[in-house]
Formats: structure tokens, C-alpha cells, sequence
């Protein structure tokens, strides 16, 4: 049963010293200011805080960006003045603005303006056409304007099992280089004509972190996976400074809608960093930015190019309004578990099927990184005051990276804060080490669900005891460990509200044909309260943030969002269609309005 108390909360001085240790910040929140004029009084609603007692309070006082009174509507009124902007919630549900903790905004962003095939399930006939459709709209680019078609779905692509090539899109009425990326972000199509340009051929050996498909007779077949794809990215002409600000801009008003104030890009390029630093310079910034750099399995010493992207870009302390924080580094450990993939690293083989059964093949994915090189790596990056974040999917890839944090702790690290992204295949031996090394699972809530790949790519390829282990925030979570959402975007499409109703109820939607599965892995559901805390708090400390945002309480920015419903409430398919009306960010509105029907 929910613990609900309701009390005025007010950030005292013993609290604000506790405050501050635990995040072993330099500056801290402010005390909650005396009693006078806010700028803004939020009444009459539904105040969730997700403070330590997850306590309900009915109104909100914000003052020069922080909030200053969490209480009573009765008590809020000492803090309206002749200026302040008094806001009648209506019953209305108000909880801190979500953070997220791992997606690829300038991907996202730029998908919005791309050929989108938004993640649907295709036969090869409309997937041609879909392009075809775009081709046509955009001729005056013929012959060498490049093609990006994003949001390929390609597990969904009809009838189950078809594998696409480039032949697919040779045939289309074309000569532009074409690269169609999967909606995964580990696999690419391409045509001859770009193949041709990246100079990929017959002989052309796979690159460290990726793999490059050859038929039978050894010709390349278009499908490049994880750092294979980089091989052609390289030959695409960079947005321009002008268009990255429009992607950034478009990134930022989609996250806006769904209720985020904070986020991390999880492969941080320079091209974003200097998009996102200019937004801040000009006041346009409307969420709290996070950058993790890639490390390349290739760079022994990523330290001097992680240090100098922090020096150049890094916003400094944290303040009310929204900056540029340079303090992640990314790395990869493997690849993906949806077959044909299957790149991601396994402890024990792939299943596969003959003679009518499902037996135990030879593949067992990629493991980018040896663990010795990755522990050394880690070693550097956390000493130079950088959190890493590793991409892990497959059991032994989550294996290898707890086991380099677990060098960290050994070694007397206690103030790093590293995360295991995805993490959707764990060992039931490494679930408890999540708590014990205090890493935190920055999981796809969007993925807990039956779907194409989930039930189709993956589920018959690990078999029944290692299904049972697949996407396993409830078991994290019992185990004691931290569960943040790291939504993936645009590798999911950005729906921030379908992904905490997925990881409630572990169901398709209902107009899904895969709805009448009922829920997958039942025994992996979060509560609506563990995944609001997710959204929110979790995010907030993996992010060294929760000192100022991811709850609300007295002296912490105001953060925060406003719904049209309350998600602890209605029944949990509902929770989906949440609309945020109100998304304010250190006291600004950065979408919707404080008006009201």
C-alpha cells in the first residue's frame, strides 16, 4: 500500500548539508525562501513529489526558478502576491518532469525531418514505395543528393522472416545513395550506389565493432551492422551549423511535449555540443542537456579528447536555467539480440531450430571490447571525473561491464556513477550487483512487451530459461538495484507515456495483434510508483542532478510538469494517451500554457 502523507515539506539547513554530501556537490539548492510574492502558485491539485515518501501535497509555490513551498492550497496563499501568477490545477495531477537518461536527440530530430518509415510494419512492396514516395517529392536532388531513411522497423517487415538487401532498393526509380537505418540503431541498408561511394567491396574487412553481410558467392548484400554502418555515415555531407540548430530545435520541442526536462545524448557528437551550447547561449535551451561522448574500441586513452570536450562545453555548476553538462563517456559492449542480428554477446549459444527442435547453434555475438582493455579504459575515464556509460545487452556483455565497475569499486572509486544501458538479457547471478556496485540500469521501458522483437526475434532463439531473465527491471529492482529509463530514441519512437504504461503492465497496446498475448514476463513489472520513480528521481542521480531536480521539494528547480489525468489512478492502459499540458523548466514554460479549460 502507497504511502501517502500529507505535510508541508520545507528544505531545512540539516537537510540541505545531507543534500549536498550525497551528491558531493559544489554548490547546492537553496533553502526555501521566507514567505512572500512567488512567481508563480500552483493550487488545488495533485502535487506527487516523488520525495522519499513519495508524499501527495495540493499546491506549489516557484520563486526565481526554484520551488519554494510545497503544501497546503491554505498555505500556498502567504506566498501569493500583487504579481504572482496564481494557477488553479483543478485536481490536476503535477509531478517533477522526466528525465531520461539515454536517447540519441539529434538522430530523433533529424528523423522528424527525414524520410520517416515510422516504425511500421512493412512488406517489401511498401517499404519501396514509402521511399519512392520521398524520392519522388524530393528529385531536384538527383543524382547524388544522399537519401536518409530512418525509423525502419525491420523485425516487422512482412511476411515474418524477410530479409532485405540491397536489391530492395537498387529497383527504385533512383540513382542517390540510399542508407536506410533500422529503428534498433545497429543495422543498415544501403544500395550499390552507396556502397560504391563508402568503397565496400568483396574485400573489404569488417571493422572492429561491426560486420559487414556477404551472400554466398561473398558479394556484399547492403546490410551493414553496428560500426560497419560507420564505414558509409562517413561519406554523407555533415549538417550544416544552420540545420544542426533546426534539429536541435525540433529534438528539443518533441521532448518538450512529452514532459522531459532533462536528458542525456547517449553518443554525443560535437555537432550537437555546439548546436545545444549555442541554444543555451541564446536563452533557447528548454531542457537540461547531458553529453556522453563515444569511445571508440580503437582508443586506448580517451581522456585528453573526453577533457577537451568538457573544457569547450561543459555549462558549469547547475543552475535554475537549462545548460550544457559534458560528464559521460559512452561505450559499447555489443550489439543487438533481435535475429538475424543477434550481434549481442551471449554466455551460452543462440538457440536455432532443426530436425524440429531448438537446439544450441554456434553464434554467439559480438563482444566489441576485451575485458582487460575496457577495464583499463574505465580506470582512465572515471579518474578524470567522467561517468561511464556502457551499452550492454547480451548477458555476457552486462557481465564484462559490471565486472569492469567492480574493478572500479575495488580500487577504491566509491564517487563514480556508471550505468549499464539496455541491459536486457542479465544473468540471474549478476542481478544483485547492480545494487551491490550501485550501477544504475538505464533500461527501454518500451521494450517489455510482446512485439516482433520480442517474441519473434528473440524469445525462440534463448529458450524458455533465458526468456524468463529478458528485460528484467523487476528484477533489478527487487534485488535493490537503481532502474532509470533510457527511452532510446529514435530507436523507439519518442512516447515517453506508451513506455512507463508498457513497463507497468508488460502488454502490447490494445489495437496491437500482439495484445491478446496478455503481459510477457509478468513477473518483471514495475509499480506505477517504481516507474514514476524511474522516470524522475532515478534518472535525476544517475544524471548527478537529484540535489535539484526529480522531486519536489522546497529549494529544487521547478521542474516539473502538469498532466490531463493522474497516472496513479486511472487504469493503467490510460496511462498511455497522457497528454502534458504544462512542461516548466527552472520556472520557465517551455510548452503548453498555465491556462487551463
Amino acid at each position: 500500500m502507497e504511502n501517502i502523507l500529507r505535510r508541508r515539506t520545507v528544505l531545512t539547513a540539516g537537510a540541505l548539508t545531507a543534500a549536498v554530501a550525497a551528491t558531493e556537490a559544489a554548490f547546492a539548492p537553496a533553502a526555501g525562501a521566507a514567505a512572500g510574492p512567488a512567481d508563480v502558485v500552483f493550487t488545488d491539485g495533485y502535487v506527487y513529489t516523488v520525495d522519499a515518501a513519495d508524499s501527495v501535497h495540493q499546491a506549489l509555490a516557484v520563486s526565481g526558478g526554484r520551488i519554494v513551498y510545497v503544501g497546503t492550497t491554505e498555505g500556498a496563499s502567504r506566498y501569493v502576491g500583487k504579481g504572482t501568477k496564481v494557477v488553479n490545477l483543478g485536481g490536476r495531477m503535477l509531478m517533477p518532469g522526466l528525465h531520461d537518461g539515454h536517447l540519441h536527440e539529434m538522430s530523433g530530430g533529424k528523423g522528424l525531418l527525414d524520410c520517416d518509415l515510422k516504425y511500421a510494419a512493412l512488406t517489401v512492396e511498401e517499404f519501396r514505395t514509402t521511399i519512392q514516395e520521398y524520392l519522388d517529392k524530393t528529385a531536384e536532388k538527383e543524382p547524388d543528393g544522399w537519401v536518409s531513411v530512418v525509423n525502419w522497423y525491420q523485425q516487422a517487415i512482412r511476411p515474418a522472416g524477410t530479409k532485405l538487401t540491397k536489391a530492395d532498393l537498387d529497383v527504385l526509380d533512383t540513382k542517390r545513395p540510399i542508407i536506410v537505418q533500422s529503428s534498433d540503431g545497429h543495422t543498415v541498408l544501403v544500395n550499390s550506389r552507396a556502397l560504391e561511394l563508402a568503397g565496400i567491396t568483396s574485400a573489404t574487412k569488417n571493422p572492429p565493432d561491426g560486420v559487414i553481410e556477404h551472400d554466398a558467392e561473398g558479394r556484399p548484400t547492403g546490410i551493414l551492422q553496428d560500426g560497419a554502418g560507420n564505414l558509409v555515415d562517413a561519406k554523407i555531407p555533415r549538417p550544416t551549423r544552420a540545420e544542426n540548430l533546426k534539429i536541435a530545435r525540433t529534438a528539443l520541442a518533441a521532448l518538450a511535449a512529452q514532459g522531459v526536462t532533462t536528458f542525456m545524448d547517449a553518443i554525443a557528437t560535437e555537432d550537437a555540443l555546439r548546436a545545444f551550447t549555442t541554444l543555451a547561449e541564446q536563452g533557447r535551451l528548454t531542457a537540461r542537456a547531458h553529453f556522453a561522448h563515444l569511445v571508440e574500441v580503437t582508443d586506448t586513452d580517451p581522456v585528453p579528447e573526453l577533457s577537451r570536450l568538457r573544457r569547450t562545453y561543459d555549462g558549469g555548476r547547475i543552475k535554475p536555467r537549462p545548460g550544457v553538462a559534458v560528464r559521460n563517456a559512452k561505450l559499447f559492449m555489443d550489439g543487438v539480440l533481435q535475429h538475424p542480428a543477434q550481434t549481442a554477446s551471449l554466455l551460452e549459444p543462440y538457440l536455432v531450430h532443426k530436425h524440429k527442435h531448438w537446439v544450441p547453434g554456434k553464434k554467439m555475438g559480438e563482444q566489441y571490447w576485451e575485458p582487460a582493455k575496457l577495464n583499463a579504459v574505465v580506470r582512465k575515464i572515471a579518474a578524470a571525473g567522467f561517468d561511464p556509460h556502457i551499452h550492454a545487452i547480451g548477458d555476457r556483455a552486462v557481465r564484462i561491464a559490471l565486472d569492469a565497475y567492480a574493478g572500479l569499486r575495488r580500487a577504491g572509486n566509491r564517487t563514480v556513477r556508471p550505468a549499464i544501458a539496455h541491459a536486457e538479457l542479465v544473468d540471474p547471478a549478476d542481478i544483485p550487483r547492480f545494487a551491490k556496485l550501485n550501477v544504475t540500469a538505464a533500461m527501454g521501458f518500451h521494450w517489455a512487451k510482446p512485439a516482433p522483437d520480442s517474441v519473434e526475434s528473440v524469445k525462440p532463439y534463448l529458450g524458455t530459461r533465458r526468456w524468463a531473465n529478458y528485460e528484467p527491471e523487476g528484477d533489478i529492482l527487487r534485488a535493490g538495484g537503481r532502474i532509470s529509463l533510457g527511452s532510446d530514441w529514435p530507436v523507439d519512437p519518442l512516447d515517453e507515456w506508451g513506455a512507463i504504461r508498457t513497463v507497468i503492465t508488460r502488454t502490447a497496446a490494445p489495437d496491437s495483434p500482439y495484445a491478446e498475448q496478455g503481459a510477457m514476463t509478468p513477473h518483471q513489472r514495475l509499480s506505477r510508483a517504481a516507474a514514476i520513480r524511474a522516470v524522475t528521481f532515478n534518472g535525476a542521480y544517475q544524471l548527478r542532478q537529484e540535489a535539484y531536480t526529480g522531486s519536489l521539494e522546497a529549494g529544487k528547480f521547478a521542474d516539473l510538469i502538469v498532466l490531463d489525468r493522474n497516472v496513479m489512478k486511472v487504469p493503467a492502459e490510460q496511462i498511455a494517451q497522457t497528454e502534458v499540458l504544462l512542461t516548466m523548466v527552472g520556472g520557465k514554460v517551455v510548452h503548453g500554457t498555465t491556462e487551463f479549460d
